[in-house]
């Protein structure tokens, strides 16, 4: 994947782009619907895999339908990461960043289904849950990073087959990556017993949350690197909008990433004045996943353009 050789093969076909652009999308739809089980406490609601109280079929309430959506949500995501692997293998070899982060996406996706069933059948311990979380994560970065390749690699094949990270940007870019990756993956090590701090999401700046988790030194540089992801995030976005008119899909993407991060400061606020309620739980373990696929999405553009430029 980090050939410097360029490609001249014929373009993607568009069935296989849009493959690669839905079976990312799924993959954002996996991690955030494992936040609300997160948040919703479905999680072990229920107590046997893959079925479910023994049944194809879940009972008709809320906490098992959830969770056996989520096995089933797995399940198709599988099918769909399965598809762009093989796709790209027999269609796309040579062109790296479309053939092989599918077949790794779905090395990872094994691994996070097996830690799914060990949830439930034995419970799962911090540390593995923690590699369970960043493994999703690596899921999510690798099919979007395919999917935001194939969409250049469709109009321009001659691309070259690597991403470049040697501009202020996208250094700027990969370091915020690196810290959000951190955070969200820590969230699980620090969290008190059943605390919401363990579910998919930025840290909630809450006095009272930290003293329920413990105010240990794990927590403390979790919310330190948080604050040092804020900053990144933010320069990061006022790099991509000096550039909208040299990198103008970098611009658009980073928009849309601007947004959720407001939306996610302003469920932060809501969290905090108005208590964890279930929904703002939910929105903000949503919002999460989005955020983490887009800053994903606008470090792979940049990275694009480098190499095209």
């Amino acid at each position: 994947m980090v050939q410097n050789s360029t490609n001249t093969q014929a373009p993607i076909a568009s069935w296989h782009r849009n493959l690669l652009i839905i079976a990312a999308i799924f993959s954002v739809l996996l991690i955030s619907m494992g936040g609300v089980l997160c948040a919703t406490q479905s999680i072990r609601n229920c107590p046997d895999w893959p079925g479910c109280f023994g049944r194809v079929v879940p009972p008709m309430e809320t906490g098992p339908i959830l969770e056996y959506s989520h096995r089933l949500l797995a399940a198709f995501s599988g099918l769909l990461i399965l598809s762009s692997a093989v796709a790209g293998l027999v269609r796309l070899p040579r062109v790296r960043w479309i053939a092989i982060p599918p077949v790794v996406a779905g090395v990872l996706l094994v691994e996070v289904s097996y830690f799914g069933a060990v949830v439930v059948l034995r419970g799962l311990a911090p540390g593995w849950a923690a590699l369970d979380v960043g493994s999703a994560l690596l899921v999510v970065a690798l099919m979007v990073a395919t999917a935001v390749t194939a969409s250049i690699y469709k109009n321009n094949p001659s691309i070259p087959d690597r991403l470049s990270f040697k501009t202020p940007f996208t250094r700027l870019a990969m370091a915020a990556v690196a810290a959000i990756y951190v955070v969200l993956t820590s969230g699980i090590l620090v969290s008190g017993k059943n605390s919401i701090s363990g579910c998919l999401g930025w840290p909630i700046y809450s006095l009272r949350l930290f003293q329920l988790d413990g105010p240990t030194m794990g927590n403390t540089l979790r919310w330190t690197l948080s604050l040092v992801g804020i900053v990144l995030v933010v320069a990061v976005l006022l790099q991509a909008w000096r550039k909208k008119v040299d990198q103008p899909a970098v611009f658009q993407l980073a928009r849309w990433l601007g947004m959720i991060t407001l939306l996610e400061a302003l469920v932060q606020v809501f969290l905090l004045v108005f208590g964890y309620q279930v929904s703002l739980m939910i929105i903000y373990s949503v919002t999460a996943a989005v955020f983490w696929a887009l800053l994903v999405a606008v470090l792979v553009r940049a990275s694009l353009y480098e190499v095209g430029s």
